[in-house]
C-alpha cells in the first residue's frame, strides 16, 4: 500500500464552521460546537466530490452496476477513486462492512484487488452472486435465453408471488402471474445455475418497475390504482374522510419487454466485460450483521476500509425493498432483519444486551466495557440526547423512537469504529460517506461526532471531505424550525 495522500492536487477550499447547533438555542450545543472548532483544519470542500459520486446516480448508465438499482449506494467512480488516492494496490486486501449491492467489491474485482464485504439483507447477496460472475457467463447462453423468451409463452405456475403483508396488490393480477410464470420457467430450464441466478436477479430488479408501488426512502409509495389503495379509499369514503391520494407511475410496462430489455443490456456489458483478462484477486461477501461479525475477522487483516452505513434518518430497508424481499421468500425473517440492522429507523431495538452476551461469549466481555464507556462517555453525544429529551418534553418530537435511535445508531457505530481499528492494517485508511441529520430543530453533526468517536477508539483523523452541494431538511422540519443546509460528508481516517 502506498502513502495516503488525499485530493491535494485538487481545487478545494475550507468549510465555514456552524456556531449553531440548536434552533433557537433552545438546548445546550457547547460539545458540538467544540467538536466543531477541534475538527475545524480538517474540513474541505473539493470538486472532487457531488451527489452524483456519493450516491447510485452514477451507477444507473455504468457497466454492471446497473444490474440493479440500490438507491442507497454509492457510485463505482467513487470507489475507484478513493482506491486510487488510498494508495491501494493488488495485493492489498480492503474491507466494506456496509456492502449493500456490492459496489466496492465489484471494483476492487475489476482492479485485481482483494476484498471482504458485510450485508444482512438478502437481496443484496442475490445481486452479489449474479453480478461476480459477470466474467463466467456463457455470452452465448444467454443468447439462447434471449432468443427463448421471445419465442416462448412460460406456461402458468402452479404458486403464487409470496406476498408480505405490506406488498399485498402490488402488481395487476395479469403481471404478477407473469412474473411467478417467469420464475418458475427460469427453474426449469436446461441452462447453468449460473444463468439461472442471473435470470433470477433480473426479474428481482424489476420487480418495481411493474409495481404499483415507488422507492421512497422510509417506504413505498403506492400507485391509486392499486387494490390496497382503491379499498381503503373506499373505506374512508364510507366514514365521510378524504381519499388517499396516491401517486400515478403511468402505464406500466409489460414484463416480457422489460425482461428483455434488461437482458440485452446484460448481454452487452457483459461482452464488453469478457474483452479484458482480469488480474488475480478474491472477493467475499458475508452474510450476516457487522456488529457480530467484526469481532469474528482476524487483527491486522486490511489495508483499507471505504463504506457507508445506514444513514441516522429513519429509513427502513426492509420495508423500502419489501418487493424484492419477498420475492425472495423472506417472510418470518421480516423482523429479525428490521431488528438487526444497524439501529436507523425508530423501530429499531436495543441491541446492548445482546452484544454484550455476544462478547461474553468470545471472552472479550471486558472489551465490550471499554467500548460501550467510549459512547457513554462523549459529551457531544451525551448533549444529543439531552437536547432530544428536552425537545420530547416540549412536545417537538414526532416520534419518541428518534431518541432511542440516535443513541444506539452512535452506540453501535463505535463498536463498529473500535473492531475496524483491531482488524485494519497499520497505515489503513478508513472512509466512511455520511448525512448529517437534523430532529426537532437540533443539528446532529454525524461526521464530527463519528470522527470523535473514531479518534477515541485509537484512529487518527484526517480529513472531513464536504460536498459542495447540501442536504435540505425534510418540509415538517423546515415549518417549525426554518431551514437549515446540512452537511453530506466523506470523513477519511488514518491507522497510524
Amino acid at each position: 500500500m502506498q502513502q495516503l495522500s488525499l485530493f491535494y492536487d485538487v481545487k478545494s477550499k475550507k468549510v465555514p464552521i456552524r456556531n449553531q447547533f440548536s434552533h433557537n438555542r433552545v438546548c445546550a450545543e457547547d460539545a458540538r460546537i467544540a467538536l466543531e472548532e477541534r475538527y475545524t483544519l480538517l474540513f474541505e470542500e473539493t470538486d472532487k466530490f457531488n451527489r452524483q459520486l456519493v450516491s447510485f446516480q452514477a451507477n444507473k448508465t455504468e457497466v454492471l452496476h446497473s444490474w440493479m438499482k440500490y438507491r442507497e449506494g454509492f457510485s463505482a467512480n467513487l470507489v475507484e477513486l478513493l482506491l486510487k488516492e488510498l494508495g491501494i494496490e493488488s495485493g492489498d486486501n480492503i474491507l466494506d462492512p456496509f456492502s449493500g449491492s456490492a459496489t466496492t467489491l465489484l471494483v476492487a474485482k475489476m482492479l485485481g484487488v482483494d476484498a471482504v464485504g458485510i450485508e444482512l439483507l438478502p437481496h443484496c447477496h442475490l445481486a452479489w452472486e449474479a453480478k461476480s460472475k459477470a466474467f463466467d457467463y456463457d455470452v452465448n447462453e444467454l443468447r439462447y435465453i434471449r432468443s427463448l423468451i421471445e419465442q416462448t409463452i412460460p406456461p402458468e405456475a402452479d404458486r403464487k408471488f409470496p406476498h408480505l403483508t405490506i406488498t399485498e396488490t402490488a402488481f395487476p393480477p395479469e403481471v404478477e402471474k407473469d412474473l411467478m410464470a417467469y420464475t418458475q420457467w427460469f427453474e426449469t430450464l436446461d441452462i447453468s445455475q449460473n444463468a439461472k441466478t442471473l435470470c433470477r436477479l433480473i426479474l428481482m430488479s424489476l420487480l418495481e418497475d411493474v409495481s404499483y408501488t415507488r422507492k421512497d426512502g422510509q417506504y413505498l409509495r403506492w400507485d391509486s390504482r392499486a387494490e390496497k389503495i382503491r379499498s381503503n379509499n373506499a373505506k374512508r369514503l364510507a366514514q365521510g374522510k378524504k381519499a388517499i391520494k396516491g401517486i400515478h407511475k403511468g402505464d406500466l410496462p409489460h414484463l416480457k419487454e422489460v425482461l428483455l430489455e434488461k437482458l440485452n443490456r446484460i448481454i452487452i456489458d457483459v461482452t464488453k466485460l469478457q474483452r479484458d483478462r482480469l488480474s488475480p484477486s478474491h472477493q467475499k461477501l458475508i452474510a450476516g450483521n457487522t456488529l457480530y461479525t467484526l469481532p469474528t475477522l482476524p487483527e491486522n487483516s486490511f489495508s483499507a476500509v471505504i463504506t457507508s452505513p445506514p444513514y441516522a434518518n429513519r429509513y427502513d430497508y426492509t420495508r423500502t425493498y419489501a418487493l424484492e424481499l419477498a420475492y425472495l421468500g423472506v417472510k418470518e425473517e421480516i423482523f429479525n432483519l428490521r431488528q438487526s440492522q444497524l439501529s436507523c429507523t425508530v423501530e429499531n431495538k436495543s441491541k446492548a444486551s445482546e452484544l454484550e452476551t455476544f462478547y461474553r461469549s468470545i471472552g472479550q466481555h471486558q472489551r465490550f466495557q471499554q467500548i460501550l464507556a467510549v459512547a457513554q462517555k462523549n459529551r457531544a453525544l451525551a448533549e444529543i440526547n439531552n437536547a432530544l429529551t428536552i425537545r420530547d418534553k416540549r412536545g417537538e418530537v414526532n416520534n419518541r423512537g428518534i431518541l432511542t435511535m440516535i443513541d444506539q445508531y452512535f452506540t453501535e457505530l463505535t463498536f463498529v469504529f473500535a473492531e475496524l481499528y483491531r482488524i485494519c492494517r497499520q497505515g489503513a485508511g478508513i472512509v466512511f460517506v455520511n448525512d448529517n441529520v437534523r430532529y426537532a430543530g437540533e443539528v446532529i453533526p454525524v461526521d464530527t461526532l463519528s470522527t470523535n468517536l473514531a479518534e477515541q477508539v485509537g484512529f487518527t483523523p484526517y480529513k472531513i471531505y464536504v460536498l459542495p452541494q447540501r442536504k435540505g431538511n425534510s418540509s415538517q422540519q423546515m415549518g417549525k424550525f426554518g431551514r437549515e443546509a446540512l452537511r453530506k460528508s466523506i470523513t477519511v481516517w488514518r491507522k497510524l
